[in-house]
């Protein structure tokens, strides 16, 4: 007998050399005992019940999910590249066809190639899970070229650049783009910051392992001028609230909120009214993101002559220094002249 009581309604199937699943009835552990015996006697040419691109997905997640402890931006990628193949969720995989996903991909490139990369590889990623579950699969899918993605320039300002383009922000947004770029933690950090994250006494911000990239408690010691930035930040700021950088209410930024309210128009402000900018020239804040305000940061370490494995430290990474020192020593053309 291959199917075991455990308890009132736990029965626990096993037909080697399957692993061996619980089930709630015994009409759905029957069920599973003789798929199991199927699949174990036909070996290779077995196929199991087909199912859709929409239940392969949700499968795929749900084991990243029950599997590794995976860190919650992790699992927002993988959920957002799943909703990229939305329109063919209801096809069955033994229905999909190369040439429709690779026309969606090569759309999707047009577009935001980086995002094309990571949708395809996950939906790759999701049929050769469901190949080794006996879905049948079109084994041209595979042989898609993955997008090729460049990744974007580093870009890094000066610090009297910073300032410049900090004068275009509001005032209880500035002291953030001004800490952004001299201290160089990433945007989620900024917007959390809470009161029990600083110790002015001892000039500290203790950034918990829930928003470190390395999932450990970090903690970065400010200089004098960053000090000063912070406690002003905390006399202006709106009343009533334990946010450092918080929105005018007093309530917390989302990226989205604060790049369309924000961000964009500052941006755009700073470019058109750049004193630096040449005739012909494109000016340096055009199409300036917040994370270059963490390559400003770390390049303006390296010009400081910042010890590269205290920079990584205080950037957070794990190298000891070597992507600090290939990554963000070029960004500053003047050194070289």
């Amino acid at each position: 007998m291959s199917i075991t009581r455990r308890g009132a309604r736990s029965y626990l199937v096993r037909v080697e050399p399957f692993p061996a699943p619980t089930l709630r009835t015994k009409e759905d552990a029957e069920r599973v005992e003789l798929e199991l015996k199927r699949r174990k006697a036909l070996g290779e040419h077995y196929e199991a019940p087909p199912i859709t691109l929409g239940d392969a997905m949700d499968g795929t997640l749900a084991r990243l999910r029950a599997t590794g402890n995976p860190s919650a931006s992790w699992m927002a990628l993988n959920e957002l590249a799943a909703k990229a193949w939305e329109p063919l969720r209801g096809y069955r995989v033994s229905a999909l066809r190369r040439d429709r996903v690779e026309d969606m991909t090569q759309e999707r490139a047009a577009v935001r190639r980086k995002s094309a990369k990571i949708e395809l590889e996950f939906l790759k990623r999701v049929l050769r899970e469901a190949k080794a579950r006996g879905q049948r699969v079109d084994p041209a899918i595979f042989e898609i070229p993955a997008v090729k993605h460049r990744p974007r320039q580093g870009r890094a300002l000066s610090v009297s650049q910073l300032y410049e383009f900090a004068s275009w922000f509001r005032e209880d947004v500035s002291r953030m783009v001004l800490l952004a770029g001299m201290v160089g933690p990433r945007q989620k950090v900024w917007f959390s910051l809470t009161d029990a994250m600083l110790d002015l006494k001892a000039g500290t911000m203790t950034i918990p392992a829930s928003l470190a990239k390395s999932g450990r408690e970090h903690c970065i010691y400010f200089n004098d001028l960053e000090a000063r930035l912070m406690r002003e930040q905390l006399l202006a700021r709106a009343p009533g609230t334990s946010l450092v950088l918080p929105t005018q209410e007093g309530k917390g930024w989302t990226a989205n909120r604060f790049r369309d309210r924000v961000w964009l128009q500052a941006v755009e402000a700073a470019a058109k009214n750049d004193p630096e900018k040449r005739d012909g020239q494109p000016s340096i804040f055009e199409g300036f993101t917040f994370h270059m305000l963490r390559h400003t940061a770390a390049s303006l370490m390296a010009l400081a002559g910042f010890d590269p494995a205290a920079a990584a430290e205080r950037l957070e990474h794990n190298d000891g220094g070597a992507l600090f020192l290939r990554t963000y020593r070029h960004l500053y053309e003047g050194e070289k002249r």
